[in-house]
């Protein structure tokens, strides 16, 4: 009876310890056509993927990852519960420029609905969302950031002039080669990678 205590905590630091991902399972994992460009540009960027939170914190030191702000000129970061606020210096300049030019046109903002993701954010938000990738994510760099569509100045509804305004930024930052996005149906989001222009 005495060893009950030592028993549960052992067993509970083995669990503690077990990733709830398998790096190599998670490696093999093919990607679609359409999201490949995006898993390269990702990795022009000079980081590694993001496991846990020791590696976010590691690329933080080293001025490689830099905080997103929850609010600026033509966007808002909504609650985040399985992204961090962190994005390389090329997404974060490249977010705040779009969200500007959405503001100048409109004089709204849109929501920025998830920024960078660790393997392991990746790995618990599976457990909400079978939509979730299994394989590798373009937020497993610092480099994506989604953007509702259904979703501006707050109010959770269709705007289609808006969602207008949003996708003609989105296509003109494309057609100069700045960015890679895809409009996810089942997200209501635009998914974004940055590229290394």
């Amino acid at each position: 009876m005495r060893f009950l205590p030592l028993f549960f905590f052992l067993l509970f630091s083995l669990f503690k310890s077990q990733n709830c991902y398998d790096l190599k399972t998670v490696l093999k994992v093919e990607p679609t056509e359409l999201y490949k460009p995006h898993l390269l540009a990702s990795q022009n960027f000079g980081i590694n993927i993001l496991e846990n939170t020791k590696t976010i914190d590691k690329y933080i030191a080293k001025g490689k990852l830099v905080k997103v702000k929850k609010k600026s000129r033509g966007y808002r970061l909504q609650t985040l519960e399985y992204s961090r606020p962190y994005l390389v210096k090329k997404s974060r300049a490249t977010l705040e420029k779009m969200a500007n030019s959405f503001a100048s046109e409109t004089k709204s903002f849109f929501v920025v609905s998830s920024v960078t993701r660790t393997l392991e954010d990746q790995c618990r938000l599976r457990k909400v969302n079978s939509n979730a990738s299994l394989g590798i994510s373009s937020h497993n760099y610092g480099t994506a950031f989604d953007i509702s569509y259904v979703r501006f100045d707050h109010k959770l509804k269709v705007n289609a002039k808006l969602e207008k305004e949003l996708e003609k930024i989105l296509l003109q930052y494309k057609n100069l080669g700045k960015i890679f996005y895809i409009k996810e149906k089942q997200q209501s989001c635009y998914h974004i990678t940055v590229r290394n222009y």
